[in-house]
Parts: structure tokens; C-alpha cells; sequence
């Protein structure tokens, strides 16, 4: 048995205490089995390693609510809103092999790593023409790496060009253009049964392996899934007990695609479908009414606002302390691509409290620390799939721990001695800060080096595959189809634009008001 001992001032429980000054963390393998004061714990050795010390501050690591691997692979930026970027998407055929998607995958983690994260609920498209859809090698990573994922193998059945019939949609383009997009690569939907079979097949290898790595259930979006996919997944996740997490109201065009073919709300859909649920996880939810948060509320279901990701892909911001407010459960995530595309975790906490503080109410200002906190790391656990064993530093508890420096957080010297730590973190760490992280037990990162991989070399693996994965003919050539086929996509949504929708912020005027 292997026993460490994590020291910080303070320890950032969000237990029964929300931390303890000069405290320490002892870990018996992959658990925390005591925490308390430090000048106590010091009596409990001996130990096989001490980390941290009271200029260090301690605290659980973070679930990332809503991840896509396979963006570390993706050529140029990511910007557009996603009916737009759905036929940019590059998902080349040939050119890329399993070590390419191990590599840059394993690299995303070291960022996501060096970040603050320590798990995460991973959308994964795929690969077509490899097997099980690239899923293999990418798991491989996150075992390899130490990381801890609930990995979702995307499946998606209709309107995979834009929100209407893929014939109908078709239709609108020239023949030698329509039949150009029909056979090549863009929509990327993938045969259902195909990603069904490789479901089973990666589940009797992969799913609760290590105690860190689980399968989930991951219909694309309420545009892209029929009811009859939405049923056959929700009936997977409840025989495989897995849990399914999908994107839900990410963009006005899925609002209003709903509206119009189904009569009710997505999220009121899905409900109707019985898909909600305590395990379910809706990623983004942005485009949700008033009905909606209630509705929402009263199923138990978590929320992913992922506010980098939203501001840069002209989504909108997460209505999160109307969520809360109403019993909503939130978790944060970066949606992979992150508001800085560096994977700082604390870059999306601090944006996404900044968001709430709207203009609304005079003398609403931030979001209690703690309850931020708390709220993501525990809904963060019950997402992921390890309920009550993650999300706090307590006694029982898998030991997922951030170890971070505070010399640069809270100078200079008693400047913040006043304020409350928790808000100090919030508002001023980054992932410059971060000594040492701690996945399942395993120190992952030590003193700033990664311990799992040689870093250097992989940079240079990566580097060497540069080509393949960003150059190779396929890609070019669905570069240039995207490019040929966007202007029918932007005139298809615009009359969407046109329709009236009241917002639920305001943070400035059109033109003066009538003051009284």
C-alpha cells in the first residue's frame, strides 16, 4: 500500500468545511482515508511521499462537463457556430493511423492536465474505416495517460447537411455539387448500427476499467437524432448503466428546429421521449426558456455550460445562476477547443462566473465561490459516473487533487487577506499555478513535469505527424467542398434570424430610453 500525504493552506475541501487553514490530505493508494490539520496529520507516518506545503493550496481536480478529444487533431481554428462548422468538419478516410490518433490525443491531455482537469466526459465522433471508429486508440490514451474519462462514441441519423431532410437540403444545391457533398465525407453519420456494435464491443473491454474509465451513451444533437435513435440510446445507457449525454439547445436554429418540426421545446421533446434523467448531461443549454429550466430542474439532469466554447463559437452564454436558482444542476466544460484553446480550466471557471454577473439587478453581483465549487464538482462526479466518490476532498473519496502555488495567486503578501480565498482563486489562478496533479491516487504531474510521457518526445511525434493529419489530399479536397457549399448553408438559416425571440439578459441599449 502506497500512503502520501498532501499538505496546502489552505485544503479546499467543499466538504463539511469548505477548507481547512494549514491542513493536509492523506492518501492510501487511490483513496483519501483522513484530512484534517497539518501539525496533526504530520503524527500519522509514516509516508511514502509528502507534497505540497503551506505555500501550496489543495483542492479536488476538475471534471470537464463536456470534452472533445479529437479537436487536439483538428486542422485551424474553431470559430463558427455549429450548423456552419457542421460542413467544415474534416474526418478524413485514409492517411491517419491508430499511433497518429494516440499521439495527439495523449498530447490534448497533457494540456487538459496542465490545465487543472483531471476527468472528463469525452464527445467523440471518430474515425471512419478504422476500427471501432478510432475509439481504441484514443481510449488507449486516457489509460495510458492516467486520466479519467466517461468516453461517448457519437451516433447521429438525419439532417446531417442542416435542420431538414438531407434529399430536401440537397435539393437546393446544383446536381454536380449535390451529388459532390452526397458522396463525400461531410455530415459525418456514421452507420448507427455499426456504432451500436462497436458500443457492445469497446464496453467489454473498456467500460469501469481502472476504476477510471466508463462508457457513455452520445446521441449527437436533438437536430441530427431521430426519436427512434433518442429511444435506442436511452434504452443502451439504461442496459449498459452508463448514462447519456448529448447536446441540447446549443444554438437558436436547434431552438427553433425544434419548434417547428416537433411543436415543443427540445428539452420538452427529449422529456417527452423519457430520455431525461439524473444521468443524463445536456451540453451547452443556452437557447432554454423559462418552461425549460423548470422542466429541467424537476428531471435531475445536469447542465454543461461551456462559456468559452459558446463566446467563440456565436452561441450565446448559459443561463447558470437561473439554473441554480431554480434547483438546476451545472457543471463547466471547455468543449475542447477552451476560451484560450490552452485547456485552463481556471480561465473557463472565472469566465463563466464573470458571465452571471449581469446588469440585470442592481447589487447582483458574483456567484457564492463555494456553491460554484461545490455544484461542479459534485455534479461533475455524478456526469462522469463516480457519484459521491469525487468532486470533495473527504475521507472515502477517490484522490483527484490540484496542488497549486500561491506565491503569484495572492501577491503581493496580505493584499487578499481580507477576501475570501475561495474568491481569490476564482478571480486570479491559472494554470501557470498548478505544481503537482493527483488522478485516482497516481501523481500525473509533479513539480510542473509531466510524469506519464516523455513530453519532448511526444511534441516532436505529434509534430512529425503534422502532415498526415492536416495536409493530406482528402482533407483539401472536403476543405474545398466545405468552402463551395457554405453559402447555400448561410442562406438556408437566415430566414431563422428573422424571427423574434426575447432574450433573457440585457446588457446594453439600442437606443436611449424614455427616463421617466
Amino acid at each position: 500500500m502506497n500512503r502520501t500525504l498532501v499538505l496546502g493552506d489552505p485544503i479546499v475541501c467543499l466538504a463539511e468545511q469548505d477548507q481547512i487553514a494549514d491542513g493536509g490530505v492523506i492518501i492510501e493508494d487511490n483513496q483519501i482515508v483522513e484530512v484534517g490539520a497539518r501539525k496533526d496529520l504530520l503524527q500519522h507516518g509514516p509516508f511514502d511521499e509528502v507534497l505540497g506545503s503551506e505555500s501550496h493550496l489543495v483542492m479536488p481536480g476538475f471534471a470537464n462537463g463536456h470534452f472533445h478529444s479529437e479537436l487536439a487533431i483538428g486542422p485551424g481554428l474553431y470559430e463558427h457556430i455549429f450548423e456552419r462548422a457542421n460542413n467544415m468538419m474534416v474526418h478524413p478516410i485514409g492517411g491517419v493511423d491508430e499511433e497518429d490518433i494516440y499521439n495527439a490525443i495523449q498530447w490534448g491531455l497533457v494540456q487538459a492536465i496542465r490545465g487543472g482537469q483531471t476527468g472528463a466526459i469525452d464527445f467523440f465522433y471518430g474515425r471512419l474505416g478504422m476500427p471501432d471508429f478510432s475509439a481504441p486508440p484514443a481510449l488507449q490514451a486516457y489509460f495510458d495517460s492516467g486520466f479519467r474519462t466517461a468516453f461517448g462514441l457519437v451516433s447521429r441519423d438525419q439532417n446531417i447537411y442542416a435542420h431538414e431532410d438531407n434529399a430536401q437540403f440537397l435539393s437546393r444545391l446544383p446536381s454536380d455539387l449535390a451529388e459532390e457533398v452526397q458522396n463525400s465525407t461531410m455530415g459525418y453519420s456514421w452507420p448507427v448500427d455499426e456504432i451500436f456494435r462497436s458500443f457492445r464491443s469497446l464496453a467489454k473491454i473498456w467500460h469501469e476499467r481502472d476504476d477510471r474509465i466508463r462508457l457513455i451513451v452520445a446521441p449527437d444533437w436533438t437536430p441530427a437524432c431521430s426519436n427512434e435513435l433518442y429511444t435506442a440510446c436511452r434504452n443502451l445507457a439504461d442496459e449498459f448503466d452508463t448514462g447519456l449525454t448529448t447536446h441540447c439547445l446549443e444554438t437558436r436554429s436547434e431552438m427553433l428546429y425544434s419548434l417547428r418540426e416537433y411543436g415543443v421545446s427540445a428539452l420538452e421533446r427529449l422529456d417527452n421521449l423519457n430520455v431525461l434523467g439524473p444521468d443524463v448531461t445536456l451540453a451547452h443549454f443556452v437557447w432554454v426558456t423559462d418552461e425549460d429550466i423548470k422542466r429541467f430542474a424537476d428531471s435531475g439532469a445536469i447542465a454543461s455550460m461551456n462559456p468559452g466554447s459558446n463566446l467563440r463559437l456565436s452561441t450565446g452564454i448559459c443561463r447558470a445562476r437561473d439554473i441554480m436558482k431554480n434547483g438546476g444542476n451545472i457543471v463547466i466544460g471547455t468543449d475542447g477547443i477552451s476560451f484560450s484553446g490552452r485547456e485552463d480550466f481556471f480561465q473557463e471557471l472565472r469566465l463563466a462566473s464573470y458571465l452571471q454577473r449581469t446588469p440585470d439587478e442592481f447589487g447582483v453581483g458574483r456567484l457564492d465561490s463555494a456553491d460554484l465549487l461545490r455544484t461542479i464538482g459534485e455534479n461533475g462526479a455524478r456526469a462522469m459516473g463516480w457519484e459521491n466518490r469525487l468532486g470533495k476532498i473527504a475521507p472515502g473519496y477517490l484522490a483527484d487533487l490540484l496542488i497549486l502555488r500561491k506565491d503569484r495567486i495572492e501577491f503581493p503578501r496580505d493584499r487578499y487577506l481580507n477576501t475570501n480565498v475561495l474568491d481569490v482563486l476564482i478571480d486570479t489562478a491559472e494554470s501557470q499555478d498548478i505544481d503537482s496533479v493527483i488522478i485516482n491516487g497516481r501523481t500525473v504531474m509533479s513539480e510542473g513535469v509531466i510524469q506519464f510521457v516523455d513530453e519532448a518526445a511526444l511534441r516532436s511525434k505529434v509534430e512529425e505527424s503534422a502532415e498526415r493529419l492536416y495536409r493530406i489530399g482528402a482533407s483539401t479536397q472536403q476543405t474545398q467542398l466545405s468552402a463551395r457549399i457554405d453559402p447555400y448553408v448561410l442562406d438556408f438559416y437566415k430566414d431563422w434570424y428573422d424571427v423574434e425571440v426575447q432574450p433573457a439578459h440585457l446588457y446594453n441599449p439600442r437606443r436611449n430610453p424614455k427616463w421617466r
